[in-house]
């Protein structure tokens, strides 16, 4: 046999066992295949190209605290459970800090999202069957809402994972201690992430009494000492992770700060009712009676219990979780549905491949069309909607990194800076709350003081970089207190008026304690400064001083020395792209 004859040979009894191990035809296998590489090879792109959202630099804000000897809620402010940040510190102490720090973290954080892309293929595969499965990974990873918050570096990108390997591992057997002391540890860690893991804990206690009440208990061949032997010790290690992170925080005498930041800060009632109308709480007994209906029908049409249950009590959890977060939840947010979208496109593809293969579908269509592969096309459809929603030659990470590269040329370790979420990562924030919904609920309804003017005077910020929403009164002091000289970037400054007290003098108010040099864009500036001859940058106290310029070279600014030394200077200022949210 020649060679070329060897490798096609080879290659077609590789197309063969694998369309047989998935149970597809050979061109559905191909096409899958493909659609998968392609899938991978655009969220590769995607992460280099695509916009960091704003809890990206947050996150790792509190990482980069933790790697220089801070104690997350004590000396930063951080509104989540820190099992996340504690884990990647010692990934950000070898990588050091670095403007491309936040295309480490996406791809340091990839390997989860293979670890959602097995889990979401194993549930499909124990459900209902492997090509199922492969449809659910390919029909969810190319939807547009879970593609790209799925590579973000995020909490829930660690959290997500995690929930599905529990539920893979419910799922994996028969269910006895041991496999629910594996579980219940899995879905501790789900906790010391994210205390969101208490609506999907409701979920897999409701579904579980309902769907055990649909199937019953009997036909599982379950006592009810095995039952609430495996859901005692399912909440017990459950307990396990989240107790000794509260345990740690108390003993290092930070109890009452990690207590607000997680607890009592996002509790807040009436927290987001332009999003979240009031009326939205009829969605869930509406809608929930409904799901445990189609849930009671999918049981009767499973013959074997075991798999009736597992169904059953899947679709409840999906059913379940999406009613309550849209009827009860205070803040939704995209990430909310990370541990959701994998379930339901499960049954998506379920769904969509029992209608394809269903010989009435068949006869109702032209017999072209009735041989078409419709999952194929389906996930090409969603790939391009994809695409085009987001393109990936408009590189919206790059104003991220551009920051992150100011911030390290213009600060030292030990200065402060003013930002709104810790986009800057690298240095101290002067005002400790993070801007965020829930921070400017409380901010409006004066529960918490807006003193950046204050905190900025205090610490001698020289450095602003307002990325998003500010509260009125820390917006004006920043933008009269503050030059843009790039980007995102502002520095301590402002412009000369004329004065009125000494007819052909400038004058100017100062308010941070720091050194400045005066500009201008047509050339240098000479005169006297507070009457002294003015020969470079000097050290102004806050208050009002007087130039009295010995050349007009039009407008003057008065800027913060080191900016002006690296040639960052608000003439030759260049107005930043768009960025994420």
């Amino acid at each position: 046999m020649e060679p070329a004859q060897t490798s096609s040979f080879a290659r077609d009894s590789w197309v063969t066992r694998g369309a047989n191990h998935f149970g597809m035809p050979r061109r559905e296998f191909i096409a899958a295949a493909s659609l998968f590489a392609l899938m991978i090879a655009f969220k590769m792109l995607n992460m280099m190209r695509y916009r960091f959202d704003s809890d990206e630099p947050q996150h790792l804000h509190v990482i980069w605290a933790w790697a220089r000897g801070f104690v997350q809620y004590r000396d930063v402010f951080d509104n989540h459970m820190p099992l996340f940040q504690i884990m990647f510190a010692p990934i950000f102490g070898l990588i050091g800090d670095r403007p491309s720090i936040l295309y480490w973290m996406r791809f340091i954080l990839l390997p989860m999202y293979f670890v959602a892309v097995w889990c979401t293929y194993r549930i499909g595969t124990l459900l209902f069957s492997r090509r199922v499965g492969v449809w659910a990974v390919l029909l969810a990873g190319v939807s547009t809402s879970y593609h790209f918050i799925s590579f973000e570096f995020r909490t829930d990108n660690l959290w997500a994972p995690l929930w599905l390997l529990c539920i893979a591992v419910l799922l994996g057997g028969a269910m006895n201690v041991r496999r629910a002391m594996v579980a219940g540890l899995l879905f501790g860690f789900c906790f010391g992430i994210s205390m969101k893991s208490s609506l999907l804990l409701l979920s897999i206690f409701v579904a579980t009494v309902i769907a055990l009440l649909l199937v019953g208990r009997e036909q599982l061949g379950k006592s009810w000492a095995q039952l609430i032997r495996c859901a005692a010790t399912f909440l017990g290690t459950t307990l396990l992770v989240p107790a000794t992170i509260m345990i740690f925080f108390a003993l290092k005498g930070v109890w009452r700060d990690f207590r607000y930041c997680v607890f009592d800060h996002n509790f807040l009632p009436h927290l987001d009712a332009k999003n979240s109308p009031a009326w939205w709480i009829v969605i869930f007994p509406i809608a929930f009676p409904l799901v445990v209906y189609i849930a009671r029908r999918i049981v009767r049409a499973t013959p074997d219990p075991a798999l009736g249950f597992r169904r059953a009590f899947i679709f409840i959890i999906c059913g379940f979780y999406i009613t309550a977060l849209y009827s009860f939840w205070t803040l939704m947010t995209r990430q909310d549905y990370l541990p959701y979208h994998p379930l339901a496109f499960v049954f998506f593809a379920a769904a969509i491949l029992a209608i394809c293969d269903s010989e009435k579908f068949r006869l109702c269509l032209p017999s072209r069309l009735s041989r078409v592969s419709w999952p194929v096309w389906l996930t090409i459809l969603g790939l391009l909607v994809t695409l085009l929603s987001r393109p990936f030659w408009i590189n919206g990470a790059k104003a991220e990194t551009e920051l992150l590269r100011d911030v390290l040329v213009l600060t030292e370790p030990g200065d402060f800076v003013f930002d709104c979420k810790g986009e800057t990562v690298f240095r101290q924030r002067c005002f400790r709350p993070v801007l965020e919904p829930v921070m400017f609920e409380r901010l409006q309804r004066k529960m918490i003081v807006d003193d950046v003017a204050q905190r900025c005077v205090e610490t001698r910020t020289c450095l602003a970089a307002p990325t998003g929403r500010m509260p009125w009164q820390a917006r004006d002091f920043i933008s009269q207190n503050y030059l843009p000289v790039k980007g995102f970037v502002r520095v301590a400054g402002g412009y000369l008026k004329e004065s009125t007290a000494q007819s052909g003098a400038l004058e100017f108010d100062s308010v941070i304690p720091a050194a400045y040099k005066l500009v201008a864009r047509e050339g240098n500036v000479e005169g006297l400064l507070d009457g002294e001859a003015y020969t470079g940058a000097r050290f102004l106290n806050p208050g009002k001083h007087l130039f009295a310029p010995s050349n007009r070279t039009g407008p003057v600014a008065f800027v913060w020395a080191r900016a002006i030394d690296l040639h960052y200077s608000p003439f030759d200022y260049v107005p930043p792209k768009s960025r994420g949210k």
